[in-house]
């Protein structure tokens, strides 16, 4: 992963030095996230992660290297998770209870874009991500803290891909689906990052 990303470094700088022209921004929006079923989740058995409502924030910096081709980067704050229910044995009786876990991404999206007709344009690209904190909770019950250093991984790689249109004003609105290609967990299986990112922004 570290040398995936020394690379996009480097071809952001090879890119930007050829760019016709460069524009900053900023962008925020809506995230509709979950998370690959994990084998097991602090020994309740669960059943199929649903997706919960958050946000993203952050700026922008494009390079337009020409009329057709362009290079953005992002830097965001992503609240992302999931909600499941999951069967919990209390007294020798299995009882479904709402499971929520809340993520707190930094965020570096790397978009390839390519400018099909006037404003709407296509991307895709490598995201890296770096855990700020992680929580879980289960309905009427207290549990262990499961996601600390020593079990949750803080680096996160995926790709993603997306749709975009671009007002003449600067404006622009976007939706990118984010696959999460590196679980999130140390110890339980699966766990990888799914979102959609429906964004609206402005490039100066």
């Amino acid at each position: 992963m570290r040398k995936t990303f020394l690379m996009a470094i480097i071809a952001i700088v090879a890119l930007s030095m050829s760019a016709q022209k460069v524009q900053f921004g900023v962008k925020g929006g809506l995230n509709l996230s979950t998370e690959s079923k994990y084998k097991n989740i602090n020994g309740y058995n669960a059943k199929s992660p649903d997706f919960r409502t958050g946000l993203h924030i952050g700026g922008v910096v494009n390079w337009a290297i020409n009329d057709r081709f362009e290079l953005e980067t992002d830097l965001l704050y992503s609240m992302q998770g999931f909600k499941d229910r999951v069967e919990v044995d209390t007294e020798q009786r299995l009882h479904d209870k709402n499971y929520s876990v809340t993520s707190h991404y930094l965020t570096l999206p790397v978009a390839a874009k390519v400018n099909l007709v006037k404003g709407v344009y296509v991307e895709c690209g490598p995201q890296f991500c770096y855990l700020l904190s992680k929580k879980d909770k289960l309905e009427y019950h207290e549990i262990d803290d499961s996601f600390d250093s020593n079990n949750t991984k803080k680096f996160d790689f995926g790709i993603f891909g997306g749709l975009g249109y671009r007002f003449e004003n600067g404006a622009f609105v976007n939706a990118r689906y984010i696959h999460g290609l590196t679980g999130t967990s140390k110890v339980f299986e699966g766990g990888k990052n799914r979102n959609i990112q429906i964004s609206l922004g402005y490039l100066f």
